[in-house]
């Protein structure tokens, strides 16, 4: 085990060869101290890279080196120096691919300032990048933000998501959750929580096991991984196969622009009384009891909830629909109010309703998730302050 540990430091340091900043040298002290335990004078120490200009990069940036197993600058940082992916399907292709590309963020970034979740209207609605060029503008520079969006998620997949998926340790402190009144409607079937819960991943998290371990055991995890990738090349697992539209900080990138007359000569138009997404509509019940537990999972955790209504557009809200909507604002702020969370209405932003903004007429395209995130980082009911290193984060009693 001695010998494999020199030979990875061997491999670092030759990787890394020529690259003389204080950044790296305080890496290679921090490196030798975790596998041959020598002391680590740089360990109180450790400064994130100055920032960088998301202009400049358009995916990720800003990582900080405390945050790293191996603290190493994470663009030349190879696979085989972190712990794998390794975890059986959780029946979502989406939720699978995000788990796998949100273990890469925290092991080379640690975890994000602001975690956006929600269903395929965030996943695709709110852009991060933009959140953190509009926060940078009111005084957060340096923010990172990540999507955990899930096609079809609804508020029992969050709950979900939050409570038994991910750990605490890997949340940051404001969470916004932006979605709209069919993932709360529990009149309908729930199919992507029915899925999660019968598949083998799922199973596996009920069994005390985390697709994402703890980071206490990252190091134990690739040590294990490369010995038998060494002596079984075939034993590293493959990961999830990944679309071209969804951004290594988890965003899918819709282009496209909602054109009605040219939509509806292909696809039908359907009235909201014939839409199976406000079929048997009601607020109560299962989905309820989840949006319950995730505001007191977040409450308990010290994270600020903010949950933001996205906007349709007016094509799509038909009489039937927009009543259905304005019950779901009302019933939602009730919510918020009696649990300690922030709601954010968008759903009535004429400016944001536009036809340009959108794919198809009730989700979001590219222009609209920017048009979105700088909306959300411009509202001053959301507590930014818990972003500061030293923000209030104590919720009131």
């Amino acid at each position: 085990m001695q010998l494999k540990k020199l030979l990875l430091i061997g491999l670092l340091l030759t990787l890394f060869q020529g690259l003389r900043s204080t950044a790296l040298a305080d890496s290679i002290r921090h490196l030798k101290a975790q596998f041959v335990g020598q002391p680590d004078p740089s360990a109180d120490n450790a400064s994130a890279p100055a920032n960088q200009n998301p202009q400049d990069a358009p995916l990720i940036t800003k990582p900080r080196l405390s945050s790293l197993i191996l603290p190493l600058p994470p663009l030349l940082l190879p696979d085989l120096l972190l712990p794998p992916y390794s975890f059986p399907s959780f029946n979502s292709e989406r939720l699978d691919q995000e788990l796998y590309l949100y273990s890469r963020y925290l092991r080379t970034f640690g975890k994000p300032d602001v975690l956006i979740i929600g269903s395929s209207r965030s996943l695709q609605g709110i852009d991060p990048i933009a959140l953190e060029e509009g926060l940078a503008k009111r005084g957060y520079s340096g923010m990172r933000v990540f999507n955990f969006g899930i096609n079809g998620a609804t508020a029992q997949v969050m709950d979900l998501l939050l409570n038994e998926i991910l750990l605490p340790e890997q949340l940051p402190r404001l969470v916004i959750w932006g979605d709209g009144s069919r993932a709360f409607n529990n009149g309908r079937a729930d199919i992507t929580y029915n899925g999660i819960v019968a598949s083998a991943g799922y199973r596996r998290v009920q069994q005390g096991h985390n697709p994402i371990p703890p980071r206490s055991r990252w190091l134990e995890l690739t040590l294990q991984a490369n010995s038998k990738s060494t002596q079984n090349s075939a034993s590293r697992p493959t990961r999830p196969p990944l679309p071209p539209d969804l951004t290594p900080n988890g965003f899918e990138v819709i282009p496209g622009r909602f054109d009605p007359q040219t939509y509806f000569r292909r696809f039908p138009r359907v009235a909201g009384r014939f839409d199976g997404d406000y079929r048997n509509f009601q607020l109560t019940g299962n989905q309820l009891q989840a949006t319950l537990s995730v505001a007191r999972f977040a409450r308990e955790q010290q994270i600020r909830l903010v949950y933001v209504n996205l906007p349709l557009t007016a094509e799509y809200l038909d009489p039937l629909r927009r009543r259905y909507e304005q019950q779901f604002r009302q019933h939602m702020q009730r919510v918020a109010d009696r649990n300690q969370f922030t709601f954010v209405d968008l759903g009535q932003r004429q400016d944001l309703m536009q036809n340009q903004y959108f794919v198809d007429p009730s989700h979001i395209n590219a222009a609209g998730a920017r048009a979105m995130a700088l909306a959300i980082a411009a509202d001053n009911s959301i507590p930014w302050e818990v972003l500061r290193p030293n923000g209030a984060n104590q919720l009131s009693p």
